[in-house]
């Protein structure tokens, strides 16, 4: 297998030298060449579309990396592709100096970018005038208008409106080449458009490493919930107040991202028994779990995540918050079973007993606070889940620094079943049907069904399943029914929406995905860090005596107790920090930052220099 991996490698490899050494030119070169590929002699085969399309795969030449879909751990020692502290902004992870939620206008410079659309949208007009098989023309029509697809959908979520270019602008087409941007929810039926002919179009398998059928369906399920759950809860765009989108077209987002996932789960996909595999193996090729995913090699291409889950300091660490929605090994939240030990003994001890496998599986339970030497976090819980305990025990070198092989899992099975359960419950609040425990058992039970292990020595143990009971979330604990009423629920959330969006918490945490819900969901106050005086469940770390650490240094690391007591407390990582978070709902300034980006004020001024208008995003200015 090793070797067949590598042979993918070397080939995909060529062929990306191949396309940057000679593909680059032709685009704009207007004269045939005899010497060299051009736009002239280009487009022969399929072999020269596949070659092509390579460009979308890890497209490291665009001036943003937002547009590189398959980016996995990525190569450096800084953001891992947006896995483990890459996802910067969330209730999951705390920093002693918060990442701000705020933006401003300078940042978006250089990142309104349009070079992936333009590329597609090439290989979209030259398909029909080729000499291939009727198949062929579908199928790599699918696979430009699914990469199209995946490009809008980032640009979308990143800037709101924006132009929609579905074809190749010639040079003195001003009109066009300024177009004024598009209503974000006409971006999402092109958006929805162009899913839908990939998945019905491109092919179940088209070789290693490349994407397919199946592949499409799962982008698709992620990207039409998320189009779908922005506009339910922020309307057409951010304003105050809110402008509600028709609920028939929500039923159309909400109906195709189950459908897609429907196509994945008649696939060959299926949960096995593992979880910390499915981040830390050298090769994920076989797994029936991962639809897609990026390859490392030894000495050809390998990345830092497992050095930081292993020697290495981490610069952030669990939240308090975080920790507490994991379930106990009953299914039930911590404030109400009667297995939860956090209550007499709020150590990592106490906290740690009696609950969800996955979190042993993630997470190591014992402390390294902030001064202690080698590997420490500033809340002291400890990251493992992209950590390989075999390599580190055997001492191999793919633990350290730049070193590690272990595959990158861009999109797997599990995040389709999410997308199922949160999409059908969705549409049942639109006028769909009502969500049945049929729907739970092929989604979220499937997951549960896991038998994983505390540690080696340990019996392996699966959580109960999720049941409705009248409507409401409930599981059974000694053969009797308990509905599930956890009092941290946000107020304005559903039981069993609240219950399926902890299931995707839990089972995703930490692989980027967190901040995309809550900006999603409109739940950016749950970014708050506190006042100065106490901090929030997301700006607060373990629980610590200070008796049993007596070689940290407390003057530096701030305890915070809700009483006098000062010999023992919660880690406040930010206690000392001016960049505290404060997102106050209904207010256009928190608002408009569920638009990612501003629209850049060079790209204003050219729009105004050539005689046409592009517009600022709600809440910003447009000229400084």
């Amino acid at each position: 297998m090793k070797n067949m991996k590598t042979k993918v490698y070397s080939i995909l490899t060529a062929l990306l030298v191949l396309f940057t050494c000679s593909c680059n030119d032709f685009i704009e070169n207007k004269q045939e060449q005899l010497d060299k590929f051009d736009d002239y002699n280009y487009w022969i085969n399929e072999t020269s579309l596949r070659l092509y399309a390579q460009g979308c795969y890890l497209n490291l030449t665009t001036a943003s990396s937002e547009f590189n879909y398959f980016l996995g751990y990525d190569v450096d020692y800084v953001v891992f592709g947006g896995f483990f502290t890459g996802d910067r902004y969330n209730d999951d992870i705390a920093y002693e100096t918060p990442k701000t939620i705020s933006r401003t206008v300078a940042e978006a410079e250089g990142k309104w970018n349009f070079e992936q659309i333009r590329r597609v949208n090439i290989m979209l007009e030259k398909i029909p005038t080729m000499d291939i098989s009727d198949e062929g023309k579908e199928h790599w029509t699918a696979v430009g208008r699914f990469f199209r697809a995946m490009c809008y959908s980032i640009m979308v979520s990143r800037y709101g409106d924006v132009p929609w270019y579905d074809r190749v602008p010639q040079d003195n087409d001003y009109p066009y080449l300024f177009k004024p941007r598009d209503a974000r929810l006409t971006a999402v039926d092109k958006i929805l458009e162009d899913f839908q002919y990939a998945v019905e179009h491109m092919r179940a398998s088209d070789g290693a490493q490349q994407v397919n059928k199946y592949v499409a369906a799962a982008f698709m399920s992620r990207w039409m919930l998320y189009h779908g759950t922005w506009h339910k809860y922020h309307g057409e765009t951010v304003s105050i107040p809110k402008k509600p989108v028709d609920q028939n077209k929500l039923k159309t987002y909400f109906s195709e991202a189950k459908r897609a996932a429907e196509i994945v789960m008649a696939g060959p996909f299926s949960i096995g028994n593992t979880y910390n595999e499915l981040f830390t193996s050298e090769d994920l090729s076989d797994n029936s779990e991962i639809i897609f995913f990026r390859q490392y090699i030894t000495g050809v291409l390998t990345n830092a995540l497992m050095s930081y889950n292993a020697g290495e300091e981490q610069i952030g660490g669990l939240t308090k918050d975080a920790l507490d929605s994991y379930l106990c090994e009953d299914g039930l939240p911590i404030v109400q079973s009667s297995l939860y030990q956090g209550n007499t003994d709020p150590r990592i001890q106490g906290e740690f007993a009696s609950r969800d496998p996955r979190l042993y599986q993630s997470f190591a339970d014992s402390l390294r606070i902030k001064t202690q030497y080698g590997n420490c976090s500033p809340t002291g819980y400890i990251c493992k889940k992209f950590l390989n305990e075999e390599w580190r025990e055997e001492g191999l070198d793919y633990i350290n620094n730049n070193k590690s092989p272990a595959d990158a899992p861009i999109i797997r099975f599990a995040e389709v079943l999410l997308n199922y359960a949160e999409a059908t419950f969705e549409l049942s609040a639109v006028g769909g049907a009502a969500m049945t425990q049929n729907d739970l058992d092929i989604s979220i039970n499937l997951l549960r069904k896991r038998q994983l292990k505390k540690d080696k020595n340990s019996p392996a143990k699966s959580m109960p399943d999720l049941k409705i009971q009248g409507g409401q979330p409930a599981v059974e604990v000694s053969g009797v029914p308990v509905v599930i009423n956890d009092p941290n629920r946000d107020a304005d959330v559903d039981p069993l929406l609240w219950e399926i969006r902890r299931e995707r918490r839990v089972e995703l945490i930490m692989e980027g995905r967190r901040n995309e819900d809550l900006n999603r969901w409109g739940k950016y106050d749950r970014l708050n860090t506190g006042s100065g005086t106490a901090p929030t469940a997301t700006n607060m770390g373990a629980w610590v005596v200070k008796a049993e650490y007596p070689e940290v240094d407390f003057t530096r690391v701030k305890l915070y107790h809700p009483t006098a007591d000062q010999s023992a407390g919660y880690i406040w990582p930010a206690f000392a920090s001016i960049n505290q978070r404060e997102f106050i709902h209904g207010t256009m300034d928190s608002e408009r930052n569920y638009i990612y980006n501003t629209i850049p004020i060079s790209q204003i001024n050219l729009y105004k220099t050539w005689g046409y208008t592009l517009t600022q995003n709600p809440g910003w200015p447009d000229n400084n």
